[in-house]
């Protein structure tokens, strides 16, 4: 059985070593600014790979925060779900190295514990050494926080719903 019905993960991952590759890290780190309730729960998976399941098989939802290569211009924003990649199956094997968050998702959903996922993703425009977001991505992170900020209103407000018809 999933967590709680009442817990939303918002994940950032990322290496934030090389640059726009980071987006997800440093857009968790601007989120833990904000106060959310203790129902939203905001980590910074980094580059975790496997161990990122501990933390999605305890959440009822999950909003994921990645650089995505879409062959867009660079910051041009992505928001999809697991299903809309299931022509993109990971082709390499599980192993403990090099676990993407695309074998992630996969694993977790074989394995039954991936909640209703929302993806929210940003084309790179630098992937090279330094801890600095490129120009044309650090441009889109105020509207990446907004959609995401309006993801987290909207399950927040239909948790109370839910939660008020279970009481009362």
């Amino acid at each position: 059985m999933q967590g709680d019905l009442r817990r939303l993960l918002v994940l950032g991952v990322g290496n934030v070593l090389l640059r726009d590759e980071g987006i997800g890290v440093h857009t968790v780190r601007e989120l833990r600014q904000r106060g959310y309730p203790p129902e939203v729960e905001i980590v910074d998976g980094g580059t975790a790979g496997l161990d990122l399941l501990h933390f999605i098989e305890d959440a009822s939802h999950l909003i994921v925060i990645d650089a995505v290569n879409g062959g867009a211009a660079p910051g041009t924003l992505f928001r999809f779900t697991p299903e809309e990649l299931d022509g993109c199956v990971p082709v390499s094997g599980y192993s403990l190295h090099g676990v993407g968050l695309l074998e992630v998702l996969h694993l977790a959903r074989a394995m039954g514990v991936l909640p209703p996922t929302i993806i929210f993703g940003i084309q790179p425009a630098d992937l090279s050494w330094g801890t600095e977001l490129s120009a044309p991505v650090a441009a889109r992170l105020p509207r990446l926080l907004e959609l995401i900020h309006e993801e987290i209103d909207s399950w927040l407000t239909t948790a109370k719903l839910r939660l008020e018809a279970m009481e009362g």
